[in-house]
């Protein structure tokens, strides 16, 4: 077994307990000031992972990373905003597939050729993401305590562009991070993130938008900023040793985090569609690192 696919399971949980973090801040505090206090947290975190897996980057790298670092701070903000607006319903399963599509349509271009064991795991991810995401109506999950649900049209012509818009840049950041080269070690991953902290830094200059989140917010803010970074540093491990493709099709199962969390920390029970779709996404585990 290529340990490659139980690290990239492993960043699939943390990029998916990074997102439900993240996204119960951005319901108290702007999607862009949780998105830079997150990314200011976790440095450190990569600091740390760096005196471990030192390397040099090649000018190539630097530049994957810069761009990397472009598209996740992007890609961060866009999630983070979707899951506030909700429902998560329709956002996860829409980000995340479109987040999947990206690497692994790359991948085949670039030549990997999966066994079809494995490429059935592909299947079971695509089949597992939206079944995990069917927790009930989508508007009265969306709407506020005593507040009226609002009609699911509505509801799906708000998030739906952001969803997309944040699979796409999600999507590219595991293409670029995915690019790096093995000798690079884990600088790459800081240099996206001091990308990530300027681009914010500058945003919220502009808007004029406070630096930290609010009083609410705060300690959700700090535990994405912390889960995020371990799923990066696990991410680049597993892509440096591992398909593209499988990889990120492992990574694109995190809403199966998410769903396990709102169980635990909320009391919500799974739903039948709920429970077949974390059986698919086992199932896609297994396949993917056996195969």
């Amino acid at each position: 077994m290529n340990f490659a696919y139980p690290l990239a399971a492993l960043a699939s949980v943390f990029y998916g307990g990074a997102d439900y973090f993240g996204g119960m801040a951005a319901r108290r505090s702007p999607a862009p000031v949780v998105t830079f206090a997150s990314t200011v947290v976790g440095l450190p975190v990569m600091l740390l992972w760096l005196l471990v897996f030192a390397g040099v980057p090649t000018s190539a790298d630097v530049a994957w990373s810069v761009a990397a670092g472009a598209c996740g701070s992007i890609a961060a903000a866009l999630i983070y905003r979707a899951l506030a607006i909700g429902p998560v319903s329709i956002a996860s399963p829409v980000l995340s597939l479109v987040a999947m599509s990206l690497p692994v349509v790359v991948g085949l271009a670039l030549g990997e050729r999966p066994s079809p064991v494995a490429l059935g795991g592909l299947a079971l991810a695509v089949v597992a993401i939206p079944l995990l995401s069917l927790a009930g109506d989508a508007s009265a999950a969306a709407a506020a305590p005593g507040e009226a649900p609002a009609p699911v049209l509505r509801l799906v012509n708000r998030v739906l562009p952001v969803s997309f818009a944040a699979g796409i840049m999600a999507g590219l950041f595991l293409v670029f991070i995915g690019r790096v080269s093995h000798g690079a070690g884990l600088t790459p991953l800081v240099i996206s993130r001091l990308v990530a902290i300027a681009l914010f830094s500058a945003w919220l200059f502009a808007r004029r938008l406070p630096r930290w989140p609010a009083p609410g917010a705060r300690g959700s803010a700090i535990a994405s900023g912390l889960l995020d970074s371990f799923a990066n540093v696990a991410y680049l491990i597993a892509v440096q040793r591992g398909s593209l493709a499988l990889v990120a099709a492992l990574i694109s199962l995190s809403p199966a985090t998410a769903v396990v969390m709102a169980r635990a920390l909320l009391g919500e029970r799974w739903s039948v569609p709920q429970r077949w779709g974390l059986a698919a996404a086992l199932a896609a585990g297994a396949c993917i690192s056996v195969g």
